[in-house]
């Protein structure tokens, strides 16, 4: 599969509080509330997606993460594509994809960026938004590398658009506007890696495979060409007449 690295762009937006501000304000952001983002360029290990909660002062935190991929020399919808990811801690929260509007691959994720997630609203919910994968299930602690798949309206806008950005989300309370109850700390709350200028090692990156190679060439799998002779294999549909 080829592959592309997440912009150093990307990081993590919180809002929170103040004490008993209410679910509502803090999950939309509504000006009640505060803000604020941890870009890579600060730290390259932060939280990633989560909701906390203490009944004891009524503080909410919800964090979102926001990532930017360079798509523009993608012309054709891959036939496949993942969001890889690692984490340094992981809960039993659940996450999930959406389409988000920010970050671009120039400018690093800020705090009014919380709601850049497409199709946001007053008193949104998943029916607003655009989701890009499946909910995916979390579990255990610990290092572990997350594959998720994305779906066909991500595979489409990866070959329509030239950047592509991506909100991953606490899935059981932010993406289905749902206030916890009770205590919430490390239980719905992911630590994860995000892009940095030391190395890839442990970089978000956007793996794909190319539309119209699914067999092999001279012995190497579709998956693994990039290229041929200098143009971009997802930008080839033709060779020599053969779809």
């Amino acid at each position: 599969m080829a592959i592309i690295y997440a912009a150093t762009t990307d990081g993590g937006v919180r809002s929170y509080g103040p004490t008993n501000t209410s679910w509502d304000s803090v999950h939309d952001n509504d000006g009640s509330t505060y803000a604020f983002a941890v870009p890579t360029a600060a730290d390259s290990i932060i939280y990633g997606p989560g909701v906390q909660y203490s009944t004891g002062t009524g503080v909410f935190n919800i964090y979102r993460t926001f990532f930017a991929f360079d798509v523009s020399g993608i012309s054709d919808a891959p036939g496949s594509a993942n969001f890889v990811f690692k984490t340094n801690t992981y809960s039993n929260g659940d996450i999930i994809i959406v389409k988000a509007t920010k970050p671009d691959t120039s400018s690093n994720v800020a705090g009014s960026d919380f709601n850049a997630l497409t199709g946001w609203q007053s008193g949104f919910n998943n029916t607003h938004l655009t989701a890009y994968s499946a909910k995916v299930s979390g579990a255990g602690s610990g290092t572990a590398v997350h594959t998720v798949a994305l779906n066909s309206t991500a595979l489409s806008d990866i070959a329509s658009l030239s950047t592509l950005a991506i909100c991953l989300m606490n899935y059981d309370h932010d993406y289905v506007d749902s206030a916890p109850t009770s205590n919430l700390s490390a239980t719905q709350q992911f630590g994860m890696y995000f892009a940095n200028s030391t190395g890839t090692g442990n970089d978000p990156y956007l793996e794909y495979t190319a539309a119209g190679f699914s067999h092999e060439i001279s012995g190497v799998t579709g998956g693994n060409i990039n290229s041929v002779s200098g143009v971009l294999a997802a930008s080839i549909s033709d060779r020599s007449g053969v779809e």
